[in-house]
C-alpha cells in the first residue's frame, strides 16, 4: 500500500466493493444545539465534498472532535475506493491511502485510539478487515485472517468486533462477533441492515428486517448476550447515529429524526433538509462536540 502525504484543499461552506464507478454523494456538516424538551436542532450547515463534487463521498466517521474520515472514489477512478480524511479546523483533506490494486472502505477508529480499521477488498476479491496505524508508520495488516465476507464492522472493545457478514448466493446477510484471540465467529442475527454502533453502555445497536417494510432498531448485550428491540425503524431506513445524550438519529427522504429512549415513543421530525437541495439522506454520523454529518442525495 502506498501511503500518501497531506493534499491540501479547501473545504467549502453553504448558508442555507468498488469494482465500478459508483454513484455521486456529498457530505453536510452542521453544528447542533439542543431545547429544554431534548430536541436536537442542526445548524450552520457545511458542504464538505467540494474537493470531489462528481465523486463519490460516503462513510463518514469521526476520528476525533474535528477529525472526519470518509470513503471516496474520484471520478478517474473505476476499480478502488480509498480512504480520505478531512480536518474540520483547518478545512484541509488528507489522502490516507492510494491503492491501485485494492479498494479500502468503512474506516473505523479503534478502542486504543492508535489503529483504524477498515474493510479491504483485496486482489482476489476477498473483503477482510484490515487495520492501519494513524501514523501511517507501516502498511497494515489483517486483523482476522480467517473471517472472509465482511461488509461492515463495528468495535464493541479492544478485542472484541462485530460484523456484517455479506450473504452468499442469495442467502441473508449475518450479523456475526468474534474476539482478537480465539477468532471465532459467533452468529448474533440475520437480515440485518448495514449500519453497526457501539452505545455508551458497551451494547451493539443494528437493524433487523423482519420484512420488507418492518425493519426494527435493536441492541445486543454482550455480557449477557441478549437482544432488545428498541423502537421500529422509519421505513426504508437502515442507517442511524447516536448522538451525544444517546438520542439515535435517522432519515428518511430529506427529514431528520430523533428518538430518544425512555422520554419518547416514537421517532420525532428535528429538521427537514430539502431547502438545501436534499433528497434524500442515508449515512449519518456525530460527535462528542455536538457536530453532525450527513451523506446525502
Amino acid at each position: 500500500m502506498r501511503l500518501l502525504l497531506a493534499t491540501l484543499c479547501a473545504i467549502g461552506c453553504i448558508c442555507p466493493a468498488s469494482s465500478q464507478r459508483l454513484e455521486h454523494h456529498d457530505l453536510l456538516l452542521f453544528s447542533l444545539t439542543q431545547n429544554a424538551d431534548s430536541s436536537w436542532l442542526p445548524n450552520a450547515p457545511r458542504f464538505l465534498t467540494k474537493f470531489n463534487p462528481k465523486g463519490y463521498n460516503n462513510q463518514p466517521a469521526f476520528f476525533s472532535d474535528n477529525e472526519l474520515y470518509l470513503t471516496v472514489q474520484f471520478p478517474a477512478d473505476t476499480t478502488q475506493t480509498d480512504l480520505v480524511a478531512l480536518d474540520l479546523g483547518s478545512l484541509t483533506q488528507t489522502r490516507v491511502t492510494a491503492t491501485p490494486l485494492t479498494a479500502e472502505y468503512s474506516p473505523t477508529l479503534m478502542p486504543s485510539g492508535r489503529r483504524f480499521s477498515c474493510i479491504r477488498v483485496e486482489e482476489d476479491g476477498s473483503q477482510r478487515l484490515w487495520s492501519f496505524p494513524i501514523d501511517r508508520s507501516d502498511n497494515g495488516r489483517p486483523e482476522f485472517p480467517n473471517i472472509y465476507g465482511i461488509g461492515y464492522h463495528c468495535w464493541l472493545r479492544d478485542t472484541l468486533a462485530a460484523f456484517f457478514i455479506v450473504g452468499e448466493n442469495g442467502a441473508p446477510h449475518t450479523l456475526q462477533v468474534a474476539g482478537t484471540r480465539a477468532q471465532k465467529p459467533q452468529r448474533i442475527a440475520s437480515n440485518i441492515g448495514r449500519c453497526l454502533l457501539r452505545t455508551a453502555s458497551g451494547q451493539l445497536a443494528f437493524v433487523t428486517k423482519t420484512t420488507e417494510q418492518t425493519w426494527f432498531l435493536k441492541t445486543w448485550n454482550p455480557q449477557h448476550n441478549q437482544q432488545e428491540i428498541v423502537v421500529k425503524m422509519p421505513t426504508g431506513s437502515e442507517d442511524f447515529t447516536i448522538l451525544p445524550d444517546g438520542t439515535y438519529g435517522t432519515g428518511s427522504g430529506p427529514r431528520l429524526f430523533q428518538y430518544k429512549p425512555g422520554r419518547q415513543t416514537d421517532w420525532k421530525e428535528i429538521a427537514n433538509l430539502s431547502q438545501y437541495g436534499v433528497k434524500k439522506i442515508t449515512r449519518l454520523g456525530s460527535s462528542r462536540n455536538k457536530k453532525l454529518v450527513v451523506v446525502v442525495e
